[in-house]
């Protein structure tokens, strides 16, 4: 049976590996390709170290997937792609929500970089509005010297 629980120190292998791929599956096609130097490994690492999100891990026998949070923001949701369609995400993203709502805030925002319309087409199916299409600068680490800047889908939700 599928559990939720929070990211423990353990867990960081696994939830880079899973992150790193699903990042490149979904994204490196969509982003300058310049910024593909900073999306290593190394580099997934690094942003795991800097983040200040809350993280939580869905495990069944294994972690298969997670989601972190941020106030009132979804920030990453991503699953292992032996897990994906079977309700994990779906799952994930109904546990940061209740997270979310639990903390008394009613509304709340994820982004999407445009194009990802596997995630579009998910969130949309999960009741998620698209707001805003935006040019937004993507993630790098501190001591990089470039910008990249790639299309954003801004979606919200009222939670109830």
């Amino acid at each position: 049976m599928l559990s939720i629980r929070p990211l423990l120190s353990d867990d960081h292998r696994k939830i880079v590996d899973i992150w790193h791929r699903g990042w490149h599956d979904a994204h490196a096609g969509l982003v300058p390709k310049g910024v593909l130097n900073y999306r290593a490994i190394d580099h997934f690492w690094s942003w795991l170290h800097c983040s200040t999100d809350q993280f939580y891990v869905a495990v069944e026998g294994e972690i298969l997937g997670f989601v972190s949070m941020q106030g009132s923001e979804i920030v990453k949701l991503y699953v292992d792609v032996q897990s994906r369609g079977n309700g994990t995400a779906a799952k994930l993203l109904s546990f940061a929500e209740r997270r979310i709502h639990d903390q008394n805030l009613v509304d709340s925002v994820l982004f999407c970089i445009a194009g990802n319309a596997r995630a579009e087409r998910f969130y949309e199916r999960e009741g998620w509005i698209l707001t805003q299409t935006f040019s937004d600068k993507l993630w790098l680490p501190q001591n990089a010297v470039s910008v990249f800047i790639a299309d954003t889908h801004r979606y919200t939700k009222r939670l109830t």
